[in-house]
């Protein structure tokens, strides 16, 4: 009964990513990337894995219903990132959908907004036509930079390459990337993904002198 009432939106999303070749797999409950943008209002339905490409995680997070609101959720995707991310000066943009009329208008442009440092991030996505119907289809997106320690709290080990664990002692230090989220559960065709692919690549390639 438990199986049945459980909420498969993650489940959803792995065997969609591995219809069109991506080898995504659902792992264990209780890993620290389910921590990631997961505020007090929400839970996360578990990690799934990626084995290859920039993403290499999906966290899955659920509002559930209320007697105000229905339920929601969003769709975390972890960048891992080998160069240095400023500590002081977070990166955070998000679309803006357009429209010509308010709230229930067709969308006319979908544009980036908030603090890109020097990356130029918010200029770059604002005028990538492939970024803007992926928008369109999919709902808005944000993009976050996330920045953690450099070495192991527990044994002072310095962190190797893009893995969030030690390689002594394999203690948790803190996810070295950037977040790209979506606003709503979605089912990504393959297309989709290649433009996912695409803002990554628009990520990983930006200046980093914040």
């Amino acid at each position: 009964m438990r199986e049945k009432m459980r909420d498969k939106s993650r489940d959803d999303l792995a065997y969609a990513l591995n219809l069109f070749g991506v080898k995504a797999e659902m792992s264990d409950r209780g890993r620290p990337e389910e921590k990631v943008e997961n505020s007090w209002y929400q839970r996360s339905l578990g990690v799934i894995d990626i084995s290859e490409g920039p993403i290499r995680w999906i966290n899955i997070l659920k509002r559930d219903r209320s007697k105000d609101s229905p339920p929601k959720w969003w769709v975390v995707m972890g960048i891992p990132d080998t160069v240095e991310i400023s500590r002081s000066k977070e990166i955070k943009i998000k679309t803006v959908r357009k429209k010509n009329f308010p709230l229930f208008g067709k969308v006319v442009d979908v544009v980036w907004k908030g603090d890109s440092g020097s990356t130029g991030l918010g200029s770059t996505l604002s005028i990538d036509q492939d970024v803007k119907m992926l928008s369109e289809r999919l709902g808005n997106m944000e993009i976050k930079s996330h920045s953690n320690s450099n070495n192991c709290e527990n044994c002072g080990e310095k962190r190797n390459g893009t893995s969030s664990f030690c390689v002594s002692c394999g203690g948790f230090l803190g996810f070295q990337g950037w977040t790209l989220g979506f606003d709503k559960r979605f089912t990504p065709s393959n297309k989709d993904w290649e433009v996912i692919g695409k803002i990554c690549d628009y990520i990983l390639s930006s200046p980093r002198s914040f």
